[in-house]
């Protein structure tokens, strides 16, 4: 009867092994990265490994890079015609992922958005692959999707939904996204994402249902992140599934990293992006690490080794290193009333006192009604101030920084990818070297001297082409400054370009707001607001009034600024 029973049980061992070896598994794999808007470093990588893993594990693996617009519809149709009924089917995406309404979209890298109307057209609907899973019939379905990082289209957005939603899922699927629903997801220093990487590592362990593998996933990113980043999970399945042979006796369990592993991990990605930004990043979270010292030397080496390189459509030759410069006792005077505090000092501007309408005025009525945040219109007062002629050159930046952080490179393009902080790093530096009070000048003396005593829709005209660079003009990138007609106070780009940090911390509305032109120093001051649109928004975005906020530490691919001078 012992007999009977054991070779029962080893046959139903060895049946189930044979059968997890026919079953048909089927995946697709696609990693965005090369975007128009907000280029990822990472997910080609993920995409490329977790192919490549995939495939050593038994699945026909159907793979895109930097899935295009038309490439959409033939890449389902793939998929869907190599699931078969009682299949195991299997997507993994890394790329931006953004919601519209509730719906999750997957952009495709061509994908040129202006505003939430572009998104179903130009990306690959969530609901999309459900319903290709639906219909296939398949045993079971896993999805992953690596997708929560920031969306580089939210400014143009009429909402202000962060990360995915989630997701109602067909029977028989298990969804794992990379952070909890409407929560942002890291890119990752390294080769892969903080996600993607610790899927890979947990999937060393073949053997282990796909439940504990997830968990130890959770583990990972949540220490990885410093619980910042937390993978969330949704849909069930019935059975048991395992990448490997879920009837062999698990041996060994990936351990959990203990925190100076996690450090050399962090190390190791860091000395793989071998950018100033990741060794800084290693520095933010271990300022007296292990490697804090190399950390510190290759920083001060990358610094010195910045140059300034030609790039359409401005020629940019190379720019040595600065020059400390004696403190220039009073400004030098140029002509049509500008002045500069030194040679490489950005050129300023006196703004006259006064005062002007602030906001939008509220009307319902409106085709197109205002933002509830640049409501109500309220009267302010104005001290007399300089302001930035232009926002702030790369030239200017590296000349007194000593490091060029954008993405597009020229002398004369404006600086971007910097945060409110480097701004205010920026600002501090120059009032130390000139002796004159330097700041970001507060949103209410942006508006102001945008304006200039009118009331133009745009910052001096009513034609956004007139004034400013934007997502049908700019050629998909920023612009030399002053290359469109000033305001009526000599000011120029105000309204395109780049986005320019102000002061202020952001508030969802102007009740409450100082009326004399100070800086509002209260609300959520982790924000801070910018203000005039950039190259790659729409005009509605470009307006007087328009506004929007980030975090301070964020660095936007069209985040610069322009300085103030206090007279």
């Amino acid at each position: 009867m012992k007999f009977t029973i054991a070779l029962l049980a080893g046959l139903l061992i060895a049946g189930s092994a044979f059968a997890q070896q026919k079953e048909q598994r089927v995946a697709l794999v696609i990693g965005n990265g090369a975007y128009k808007q907000g280029p990822l470093r990472n997910p080609v990588n993920d995409a490329r490994d977790m192919a490549a893993r995939l495939r050593s594990l038994g699945f026909t693996v159907i793979e895109r890079s930097n899935l295009g617009i038309k490439q959409i519809g033939s890449t389902l149709r793939e998929f869907r015609a190599k699931l078969t009924p009682g299949s195991v089917a299997l997507v993994f995406y890394a790329g931006h992922g953004v919601q519209i309404k509730g719906e999750n979209y997957l952009p495709a890298v061509d994908a040129e958005i202006s505003g939430e109307e572009d998104v179903p057209n130009q990306s690959l609907a969530v609901r999309q692959i459900m319903d290709v899973l639906g219909d296939a019939k398949t045993r079971l379905n896993l999805v992953f999707l690596d997708a929560c990082r920031d969306n580089p289209y939210a400014r143009t957005f009429r909402t202000a939904s962060r990360g995915l939603s989630k997701e109602n899922a067909p029977s028989g699927t298990l969804i794992s996204f990379a952070t909890r629903p409407g929560s942002l997801a890291a890119d990752g220093m390294g080769k892969n994402g903080l996600y993607t990487g610790a899927l890979l590592l947990a999937m060393n362990d073949a053997n282990r249902p796909i439940e504990q593998i997830l968990k130890t996933v959770v583990t990972s990113v949540k220490a990885g992140s410093k619980n910042l980043q937390e993978p969330w999970m949704e849909g069930s399945i019935e059975g048991e599934f395992c990448f490997g042979d879920c009837t062999r006796v698990v041996q060994s369990v990936v351990p959990e990293m203990s925190a100076a592993q996690l450090e050399e991990k962090f190390w190791d990605d860091a000395k793989a992006a071998g950018n100033r930004d990741a060794f800084e990043a290693y520095l933010g979270s271990y300022p007296k690490g292990r490697y804090a010292n190399l950390a510190r030397a290759n920083i001060a080496r990358l610094s010195k080794d910045v140059q300034i390189v030609s790039a359409p459509p401005v020629v940019a030759p190379v720019i040595t290193p600065p020059v400390t410069k004696p403190v220039i006792a009073s400004p030098v005077r140029l002509s049509g009333g500008a002045f500069k505090d030194c040679d490489d000092c950005p050129e300023m501007v006196a703004v006259p006192a006064g005062s002007f309408l602030m906001g939008s005025k509220a009307d319902p009525f409106a085709s197109s009604p205002p933002s509830a945040d640049e409501t109500p219109q309220h009267a302010v007062s104005i001290k007399a101030f300089s302001l930035g002629k232009f926002e702030v050159t790369q030239e200017q930046w590296f000349a007194l920084m000593g490091n060029l952080p954008s993405n597009f490179k020229g002398r004369t393009l404006p600086v971007e990818q910097v945060s409110w902080d480097d701004a205010q790093a920026f600002v501090k530096k120059l009032s130390e070297k000139t002796g004159k009070q330097y700041r970001l000048p507060a949103e209410a003396e942006w508006e102001y001297a945008c304006r200039a005593g009118g009331q133009d829709m745009y910052c001096g005209s009513d034609r956004a082409d007139d004034v400013g660079w934007y997502d049908s003009n700019s050629g998909r990138s920023t612009r030399p400054v002053g290359g469109k007609q000033a305001n009526a106070w000599g000011l120029h780009d105000m309204s395109g370009n780049v986005w320019e940090w102000t002061e202020d911390c952001f508030n969802a509305n102007y009740n409450g707001a100082p009326t004399d032109g100070r800086a509002w120093t209260v609300g959520d001051c982790s924000q801070r607001v910018l203000r005039g649109g950039s190259w790659s928004n729409y005009p509605q975005v470009l307006r007087a009034a328009s506004r929007v906020r980030d975090s301070t530490a964020v660095r936007y691919f069209n985040d610069g600024f322009r300085v103030a001078r206090t007279n």
